[in-house]
């Protein structure tokens, strides 16, 4: 697989939370070539990013939906029960970005191991639906995941299936890093912390030069750009003008988001290499 350049935005204006001007901003993200649209920033979130993705999974048919999750005031068996969901709306294309922003120290990542344990409470092919016999699942590939960190203790199962993804891509900011040494992707400024991540995605403006940010993509420096959105509506045609060509060849791939973004599946998630199943929709 060809290594992808990943274009990234966060988005924290009060109008997304509008349907009437939410639904153009949608668009206009898909129009601009965005892998991800990031919801809500670390002490900007106007509205309830979990809520909005899936009011979202339905309208995009490519765009990765990634909600901002704060440790402070989110409980992990909502968090992931909600998740999970979205995945399945949105065909595997939802991450999450966990932030500290007001919590005790340890707490986000008490949050990430928490979620994680529910979600691999469930395998791929728990689920038999068997109207038959009326066998609902193999209740033997539910495993409950007695979690208990400094924070949160969840006993689990989650009442949901494992998300498609597995487990949804995490996203750590900068910014406002999170101890967790297998984030899926890091959004990065030029100077300050860069947090352990699979793919590095550097935070740029609009108007930052073309040439030499792909140049430093294919030194391997970098696996994509990030952008801080603060007027979407102008500034997403702004970069798909600018930027779009560099992720055209991927404008047509099909699959989940780990597919598309070369990222692997988690290790717990390792019985379920095609994804989650529902026997009916199988």
């Amino acid at each position: 697989m060809t290594r992808p350049f990943i274009l990234s935005a966060s988005i924290a204006e009060a109008t997304f939370a509008v349907p009437e001007t939410a639904a153009p901003i949608l668009r206009a993200a898909e129009a601009a070539g965005l892998d991800l649209l990031v919801m809500g920033r670390s002490g900007t979130r106007p509205f309830d990013a979990q809520v909005l993705l899936a009011w979202a999974a339905p309208m995009t048919s490519r765009l990765g939906l990634v909600a901002t999750v704060p440790a402070s005031n989110a409980h992990p068996f909502h968090v992931a029960r909600a998740l999970s969901a979205i995945d399945f709306l949105s065909a595997g294309r939802t991450g999450w970005s966990v932030i500290p922003e007001g919590a005790e120290d340890g707490m986000a990542e008490d949050m990430v191991g928490a979620a994680r344990a529910l979600w691999d409470g469930w395998g791929s092919d728990t689920l038999i639906l068997d109207k038959a016999s009326g066998r609902y699942l193999d209740a033997a590939k539910v495993h409950a995941s007695n979690y208990e960190g400094p924070f949160f203790k969840v006993a689990g199962p989650v009442n949901a299936m494992r998300p498609p993804l597995g487990h949804p891509l995490l996203v750590v900011d900068g910014d406002d890093p999170i101890a967790i040494s297998d984030a899926d992707l890091a959004l990065i400024g030029e100077h300050g912390a860069a947090p352990a991540a699979t793919k590095r995605l550097l935070k740029v403006s609009p108007e930052a030069d073309v040439a030499s940010l792909l140049a430093r993509f294919e030194a391997g420096e970098i696996d994509g750009l990030h952008f801080t959105l603060t007027d979407a509506a102008a500034q997403l045609p702004e970069i798909g003008a600018r930027f779009a060509s560099l992720v055209k060849d991927r404008a047509n791939e099909a699959g989940d988001l780990r597919r598309r973004l070369g990222l692997p599946i988690p290790q717990t998630a390792s019985n379920q290499p095609g994804g989650a199943v529902i026997p009916e929709n199988a």
